[in-house]
């Protein structure tokens, strides 16, 4: 192979690994926000919808002291492979903190949103995760906020805003950030009665 070719073929690898998290090789913080710029680009010019959903494995910490980093690692890799299963080919998974992740979902309503977190409540967290010889439950605390075209700086600060809110709550908790009365409860996007029936999952 000429040395230019194989000096191309570097470069695109260095680039690949500058995308993502080495730990769980979904993508790293910058990286999504730089996609999260393009998608909000696109709900622009097409007036399509956008959602975050944020995450946070409540109490990650504890179980770091109790079982290590090493087995933690784990089971960040573990829930990533997990939450993966759930997404469309073309929704965006990123790790953006320790045990945090923000997922960007294209075409995708607050109905929607709202259904993908109650699933990832059961097929994510309802079965134990095995490390170390242990078999350990998990649950995790989301936080969702809209797009409509705006900023994105703007709209992951709503997630932000919405995940604190729901880790006040306690585990196992969902909040959605609502423009219009700041503190949109969630139970209501997943109520059988909204009249909505064509949810994307």
């Amino acid at each position: 192979m000429p040395s230019e070719s194989r000096s191309r073929i570097l470069v695109a690898s260095q680039d690949a690994e500058m995308l993502v998290d080495p730990l769980t090789q979904v993508y790293n913080r910058s990286a999504l926000l730089s996609m999260l710029f393009r998608e909000t680009d696109r709900v622009q010019r097409m007036k399509t919808p956008l959602c975050l959903l944020l995450m946070d494995i409540d109490g990650f910490g504890r179980w770091n002291s109790r079982l290590g980093p090493a087995a933690c690692d784990e089971l960040l890799r573990q829930v990533v492979e997990r939450l993966q299963r759930l997404l469309r080919s073309y929704d965006l998974l990123g790790r953006v903190d320790g045990d945090e992740f923000l997922i960007v979902l294209p075409g995708c309503r607050a109905t929607d949103a709202a259904l993908l977190v109650d699933r990832a409540r059961t097929e994510v967290f309802r079965e134990p995760f095995h490390v170390g010889g242990e078999a350990l439950h998990l649950s995790a605390c989301f936080g969702l906020a809209a797009s409509d075209g705006r900023s994105p700086v703007v709209v992951v600060r709503e997630a932000e805003t919405a995940l604190e809110q729901a880790k006040q709550k306690g585990p196992d908790s969902i909040r959605f950030f609502d423009n219009s009365t700041r503190a949109g409860e969630p139970e209501a996007l997943l109520s059988s009665t909204s009249g909505d029936g064509s949810l994307a999952w």
